[in-house]
């Protein structure tokens, strides 16, 4: 499967570059419809329907609300011999508009997602509306930089409540029962070792102290796997207090598991240079479809057809950084 992925990349690659990046769009439908296809629950695949015209229409869209928005409020003090106090406004604008992006990306890109994905010929959905979602990333930023990040736990279960409660499959609803109290402990744990480990590095250079570098050690050999423990912990809660009627998902992922994963993928992207990269998506999907399950009676049968629409838009806005949902998340 790694070595089909590849040459697939390889031709889209090719074709990209032939066709000045206009060819990226159905590439990447290509690319997830066979990564779909080759995804199955209780021994029926998924699907993936969406196509390379979609996205780059709205790859349109999201450059015109947003793209080139960002574009001019940031570089105009380049072109332009602007004052101080025009140019310090045009930027903070920039900032806001960037920040603002994210979210309507994040729930757009998950709606569009969702309403191009099936199985059994039934399509999942997404409904909820992105200025609810706006409103609440606005306050949980707001409130995790006022505590200095100990709010955060709150802010990602809340987060991830809103996803998954509003994502339908069919005319049937994703549940969600976590709180952010679920995970405060392993991420007040992580949160005081980072700010330990920063702390003694910016103190041993501060002073230049001989084994200053190897302080700098710290922070991966020590924060790196910190911060995996951390994300198996907020994985294994999230989707082990997500259920769909009457069953319930369950996540076995352990920090052990997760760290090998990633480091055998950082093993294999170094030693080829990045070419091992479709292994690596294939490993990620067989990882983490490995490790959830579902438990209890799910009724398949009273699962009825949506027909739900999305626009493309917020696609689009993923494309542009890169933003989106992921179903392991």
């Amino acid at each position: 499967m790694g070595g089909t992925l590849l040459g697939m990349h390889v031709v889209n690659a090719c074709l990209t570059l032939v066709t000045l990046g206009g060819y990226h769009f159905w590439g990447k439908a290509k690319i997830r419809r066979y990564l779909f296809g080759h995804t199955s629950f209780a021994g029926d695949r998924f699907a993936y329907h969406g196509t390379g015209k979609e996205l780059y229409q709205g790859f349109l869209k999201a450059m015109l609300v947003f793209g080139i928005p960002y574009f001019l409020l940031s570089a105009a003090h380049t072109f332009l011999d602007l004052p101080g106090w025009i140019d310090v406004p045009a930027q903070g604008l920039a900032g806001l508009v960037l920040f603002l992006y994210v979210p309507v990306a994040i729930v757009n890109a998950r709606r569009y997602r969702c309403t191009r994905t099936s199985w059994r010929g039934i399509r999942f959905s997404f409904r909820g509306r992105t200025a609810d979602f706006l409103k609440l990333y606005c306050r949980g930023w707001f409130f995790t930089v006022l505590t200095l990040g100990t709010y955060y736990p709150y802010f990602h279960t809340q987060r991830q409540a809103f996803l998954h409660s509003h994502t339908f499959f069919g005319n049937q609803r994703f549940r969600f029962t976590g709180h952010g109290s679920g995970v405060m402990i392993p991420f007040a744990v992580t949160l005081f070792a980072t700010y330990a480990v920063l702390g003694l590095c910016g103190f041993a250079l501060a002073l230049q102290l001989t084994n200053a570098g190897l302080a700098l050690l710290l922070i991966p050999i020590v924060l790196g796997p910190l911060w995996i423990w951390l994300r198996g912990q907020q994985q294994r809660y999230v989707w082990n207090h997500t259920s769909f009627g009457a069953a319930r998902f369950s996540s076995d992922i352990t920090w052990q598991r997760l760290f090998t994963l990633y480091l055998g993928n950082l093993g294999l992207l170094l030693v080829t240079l990045g070419w091992a990269w479709p292994w690596v998506t294939v490993r990620n999907a067989r990882f983490f479809s490995a490790t959830l399950s579902l438990h209890g009676p799910a009724d398949l049968d009273r699962v009825l057809q949506d027909t739900t629409e999305a626009s493309v838009t917020g696609e689009g806005l993923s494309n542009l950084l890169d933003t989106g949902f992921d179903m392991d998340a």
